[in-house]
């Protein structure tokens, strides 16, 4: 006789730690807040879940949340990313998530089933031995068993109800934030640096708070937020909440009324009135940011708390001129750099001990050097980690160092790792820890870091150039195209992406486009780059004499690779590595890309290429 199946009921919900997931109803809840998530996201969140403990497969895990799709690994790797941010956002920092490398992962924190009561009908539970059966003996034990549940169940309820009302929740499903210029109310005269200040201040020290991506005060200035309405500035930086507010100054006393505001339905998330003498400017800045963290988060961290606390400069003259040389820094280009370097200088030789500008010196002294730049660019880093050994700043500009100017890339991969592990909102350790992957020959763990840089600051242009040079990499150019595009449509001036622009059409075989490409006016200014542009497409059309004389006018280290590219091009493959080992011995920065630089393709296979890939320690990204 066959017996009858039983079929499990499904639970209606799991649990774990305060996090309830609902899978039918497409819904995270942390406490009482809904956590938005991806769809995608949230199905392998859910799978994850139902495996509770046990290793999931990278192959399970793509054959089951997309059904006969072909889809890169890189696609997991990102919703793990996403999905570790929202459960850590209010939580206590437990690694949910465990990766098991080369291998797949594990969901490693105890799961809770609850299903609904009573079972869906034509369900039926696993009867148990006794059911049915009255026992009358039982009937005390069962009655003392309701009281003890109702005693444990009151007792629950008043713990819970006395703890609300001694502290108050975080604010959850914020995971990004944006610090908008504060306004000055009355006359602003000299203190119109204050409002500014006061939030790079904010920006800095929230940084260090692991749950928060907060955006970087160049990209806020970038968009004029000081003269934006906070949620149109919110949506265009792409957060999930911002920090408004206005300063008024009066009777030698400073007030703050600050605001964080929801983006997506303009709600007021938390806000509070700050009060202090004007000559504790410093007490106001660890007020507001520590106030803000906590609203975010259920706690800090003993690290986070000091880093959030931490030293600043003490004249309001020295932060302009860090402030400006962080702008023109960003823009990348030879005369903007310099201009940065005396903003630097300056700011130091107000406050000697102002340990963020002597990193930003070190940043503007490693791009486009002079004889000695090199060396000072390490000394001025290494006096910003004397001055303040947790500056996520200064740990990746020795990182840069040792990356592109070492060639050292254990020693740059635990540079970055270090500055990311106390400021994982620093969108340019990101940006520069992908070159480590690179140089592997791992193209998929370096746009992943591309990403989570673009990520932490989507409106800087210099990242936007690094996510395109990955497209460029992996042979995707009509993606890379349109990347630059969009780089130039947020600042039609940026050089790089100019600069970039006709090496990606002439990659492509669109001569035409490139030498279109090779002209505009706003690359009249470096009239190397100009050089290289027109020696690239001139080699490509078959030009020999034209590119040649192209060439004739650069000089210095990066001649040698321009050279190269040309000679690869025009076939003359002798040529080409009598330049590269030139390049080599130069200790040529651009060096570190010939692995991966699709220029370089009709030289791989020759022995020579392999063994300088071999030399100069990297991996050919195409292998």
């Amino acid at each position: 006789m066959t017996r009858p199946s039983v079929q499990r009921q499904l639970p209606a919900a799991y649990e774990f730690g305060a996090f309830r997931l609902e899978p039918a109803e497409q819904r995270l809840i942390y406490g009482e807040q809904p956590i938005p998530l991806p769809h995608r996201a949230f199905d392998m969140l859910v799978y994850l879940v139902e495996r509770s403990g046990h290793l999931v497969t990278k192959e399970e895990l793509l054959a089951a949340l997309w059904p006969g799709l072909f889809v890169e690994e890189s696609n997991l790797s990102q919703n793990v990313f996403l999905l570790r941010r929202a459960l850590t956002n209010g939580a206590s920092g437990h690694e949910y998530i465990e990766t098991v490398p080369r291998r797949g992962y594990r969901f490693a924190v105890p799961v809770r089933e609850v299903f609904a009561e009573p079972p869906p009908a034509g369900e039926t539970a696993p009867p148990s031995p006794s059911a049915g059966v009255d026992n009358p003996r039982r009937r005390p034990a069962r009655a003392l068993l309701a009281v003890g549940l109702a005693v444990g169940l009151a007792v629950l309820v008043a713990a819970w109800f006395w703890t609300a009302r001694r502290a108050t929740p975080p604010i959850v499903g914020v995971r990004s934030i944006a610090v908008l210029p504060l306004t000055m109310l009355g006359p602003r005269s000299a203190d119109g640096y204050l409002g500014l200040g006061l939030a790079d201040a904010v920006t800095t020290r929230l940084g260090y708070v692991r749950r928060l991506l907060v955006r970087p005060t160049a990209s806020i200035r970038a968009l004029n937020a000081e003269s934006s309405e906070p949620l149109a500035a919110g949506r265009a930086l792409r957060v999930d909440a911002v920090l408004a507010g206005q300063i008024q100054k009066a009777g030698g006393r400073v007030r703050v009324t600050a605001q964080l505001i929801s983006v997506s339905d303009g709600a007021t998330l938390w806000s509070e009135k700050f009060d202090v003498k004007e000559a504790d400017l410093f007490t106001l800045e660890d007020s507001v940011s520590e106030a803000v963290a906590r609203a975010l988060t259920s706690s800090l961290s003993a690290g986070e708390t000091r880093r959030v606390g931490r030293d600043r400069p003490t004249s309001p003259e020295a932060y302009e001129a860090y402030l400006q040389g962080r702008y023109f820094w960003n823009q990348r280009s030879e005369p903007a750099t310099r201009k940065a370097r005396t903003l630097f200088s300056r700011a130091i030789a107000l406050d000697p001990g102002y340990a963020l500008a002597y990193a930003g010196l070190a940043d503007a002294l490693h791009y486009f050097p002079d004889p000695g730049d090199l060396p000072r660019s390490r000394e001025v880093a290494r006096k910003a980690l004397e001055l303040d050994d947790s500056l996520a700043e200064a740990h990746a500009s020795l990182g840069n160092l040792s990356l592109f100017t070492d060639w050292n890339f254990e020693d740059a991969e635990r540079r970055f790792q270090r500055a990311l592990d106390l400021n994982p909102s620093y969108a340019t350790a990101h940006q520069w820890y992908a070159y480590c992957f690179l140089v592997r020959g791992d193209l998929v763990g370096a746009s992943g870091e591309i990403r989570r840089a673009q990520e932490a600051d989507p409106l800087s242009p210099s990242i936007g150039v690094d996510a395109a040079l990955m497209l460029y990499y992996a042979r995707r150019y009509d993606d890379a195209v349109a990347a630059l595009h969009r780089v130039l449509d947020l600042d039609p001036r940026f050089g790089q992406a100019l600069q970039y622009l006709p090496i990606v059409f002439v990659t492509k075989g669109d001569i035409e486009a490139a030498t279109q490409a090779c002209s505009p006016p706003t690359l009249s200014a470096d009239a190397a780059v100009v050089r290289q542009c027109l020696a690239l497409v001139a080699a490509h059309a078959g030009d020999r004499s034209r590119a040649n004389g192209s060439l004739s006018g650069i000089t210095g280290p990066e001649r040698w690779v321009s050279a190269s590219e040309v000679a690869a091009a025009l076939g003359d493959r002798d040529v080409a590595f009598e330049q590269l080992e030139e390049g080599y011995r130069l200790r040529s920065a651009s060096m570190l890309l010939l692995g991966a630089d699709p220029l370089f393709d009709s030289l791989r296979g020759d022995a020579r290429f392999e063994d300088l890939l071999r030399r100069i320690g990297i991996r050919s990204t195409s292998s």
